[in-house]
């Protein structure tokens, strides 16, 4: 871990390597929030990114896109949905965080999304959850009764390159759930 000698910003970064290796259940980039320090579960309210960051409320929560706001402002969560695929890299900014990242009490989260590059690449994936697939839970064993029904296809893809070679880049990135 290096030190920010610039500024007195406690912060952790999540980069693409952890992005890819770290498990997540619904591929939901904000439930690797938790792996911060001053980092807790909020509990059963779904606001903000869904953690409560330095003891404060879920919503007091900053969410960013490329440093720009990223809030729902009526439900207090993220605004724009973003595919784990497209993101570069994301920061939780956990405590004593600057002037330039005003409105939040309890903690920044800054989503940066990919780019394009001289070359060319990109991804294709599935992700297929079923329950013919899964064991049944200890109740239901318990009680005799069948594993319930459950199906969920995530599906998507990203490519970025040039368009231009070291002048103009291109990348697109979308995700469907059924």
């Amino acid at each position: 871990i290096q030190v920010n000698t610039e500024t007195q910003t406690l912060s952790t970064v999540v980069n693409q390597n952890e992005l890819r290796e770290l498990p997540t259940l619904t591929r939901n980039p904000y439930s690797l929030v938790a792996i911060s320090g001053n980092v807790s579960d909020g509990g059963t309210m779904s606001r903000g990114v869904g953690f409560a960051i330095n003891g404060q409320r879920e919503s007091s929560t900053n969410v960013l896109l490329d440093g720009a706001a990223n809030n729902d402002e009526f439900t207090t969560g993220p605004g724009q949905s973003v595919p784990l695929d497209s993101i570069q890299e994301f920061s939780i900014l956990t405590n004593n965080f600057t002037a330039e990242f005003g409105r939040a009490s309890g903690g920044i989260v800054n989503v940066v999304t990919k780019s394009g590059t001289n070359q060319i690449h990109g991804t294709a994936y599935e992700f297929n959850r079923v329950s013919d697939l899964s064991s049944n839970s200890f109740e239901n064993n318990a009680y005799g009764l069948p594993t319930s029904v459950f199906v969920r296809n995530q599906f998507g893809y990203s490519v970025g390159g040039p368009i231009k070679k070291d002048k103009l880049f291109v990348f697109s990135s979308t995700e469907w759930i059924r």
